[in-house]
């Protein structure tokens, strides 16, 4: 088992260890602290300032997006309890667990540029001042208004823990996703290598136990589209909101309205939205695929050589086999690379909309 799977199962709170699970509880305190002051700073603060709305409204979009995450999890709990059960003695493909190192890597150091990047900005700058809402991940909300440098990083660092809690978040979701899927792969390919061997020897008493383990396969599957429905449901949609909103600011940004420092967060932050559309996406194509493959083994098997009763259960793993294995999320999108294309061609299609439109307003003003 990987260590940092090993981690995150700990933070489900289905081990004996609940370190972590109370690690959970201090993020979602300090969450629902971030969630109330900037919800307050849009409803009394009375701005007219651009980059203030819009980073409140970044910094509630990610803070609800970690709370709703954290509710999923706790909430499937059982769930998570039962899929740890039926892999804890299955290993994934050696390109999996290297996705899943890459990943744990990229999570380690996306939160440091983003807390890191305001702060040299502003050390840098001369033209940067104590206050400004740039010197901060988010909006600057918190309660203290002061020009001591000790005091001013402290509140620098409360804030900075806010980008690493969505991080922590975001690898949670991407990582066990991954993991999930490499146990589908595992036991797919375990099906398939028997079903090979099955229809090569004519082994009736294999076939069964393989149809066995290929209906409990799609029990494990149906869990995992259980618990993940709802996150990566949730995720995709605040990746393309998100984008949504940082394209709107890079385009102010170019236009000059904005500080230039949102420029470079933003284009990351946006590349980081589509990394883990991508994430989702790919590996729900190759898990449907994987089980095309079983299909198709069964068909190039020649029925009309069989007995009657070895054809009967072929025909039975067929009937099975012959329904798609789509990871069907909100009941109407499938997770797949169709899916991350007809994403990408929409925002494609609104930064056209939002570029055409701030020309034109542009042209207007001259």
């Amino acid at each position: 088992r990987i260590g940092i799977v090993d981690i995150f199962w700990q933070m489900t709170g289905c081990t004996d260890d609940k370190r972590l699970l109370y690690l959970t509880y201090v993020e979602s305190s300090i969450t629902i602290f971030y969630f109330i002051t900037t919800l307050s700073s849009l409803v009394f603060l009375k701005t007219d300032i651009l980059d203030i709305q819009l980073f409140a409204l970044l910094c509630l979009l990610i803070e609800s997006f970690i709370l709703l995450s954290i509710t999923f999890r706790l909430y499937h709990q059982n769930d998570f309890r039962e899929m740890n059960y039926h892999s804890k003695m299955l290993r994934i493909p050696e390109d999996y667990q290297s996705k899943i190192d890459a990943l744990t890597v990229y999570h380690i150091i996306a939160p440091n540029i983003f807390v890191i990047t305001p702060f040299l900005y502003t050390v840098m700058n001369d033209s940067v001042f104590m206050g400004d809402p740039f010197t901060f991940p988010y909006l600057d909300v918190f309660p203290i208004q002061t020009n001591n440098v000790f005091v001013y990083t402290i509140k620098y660092m409360v804030y900075a823990v806010s980008v690493y809690i969505a991080h922590l978040e975001l690898s949670f979701i991407n990582i066990l996703f991954i993991y999930y899927a490499g146990i589908v792969k595992g036991k797919l390919d375990l099906i398939i290598n028997a079903m090979k061997g099955v229809l090569a020897d004519n082994d009736e008493k294999t076939l069964k136990k393989a149809i066995i383990q290929h209906q409990e396969f799609l029990k494990y599957f149906e869990t995992m589209k259980n618990v993940y429905g709802k996150p990566i449901l949730l995720t995709i949609s605040f990746n393309a909101i998100y984008f949504g909103l940082t394209t709107s600011l890079v385009i102010q940004a170019i236009q000059g309205f904005l500080n230039p420092i949102i420029f470079s967060i933003c284009v990351a932050s946006s590349i980081a939205a589509i990394i883990n559309m991508t994430i989702y996406t790919s590996y729900g194509s190759i898990m449907s695929d994987s089980h095309d493959d079983l299909l198709r083994t069964l068909f190039d098997y020649p029925l009309l050589v069989a007995n009657k009763s070895f054809k009967r259960n072929v025909l039975i793993m067929m009937t099975r086999t012959i329904i798609s294995l789509d990871f069907t999320i909100g009941y109407i999108f499938i997770v797949n690379l169709n899916l991350l294309v007809k994403i990408v061609k929409m925002s494609y299609t609104v930064l056209n909309v939002l570029l055409s439109s701030g020309s034109l307003n542009k042209s207007h003003m001259v």
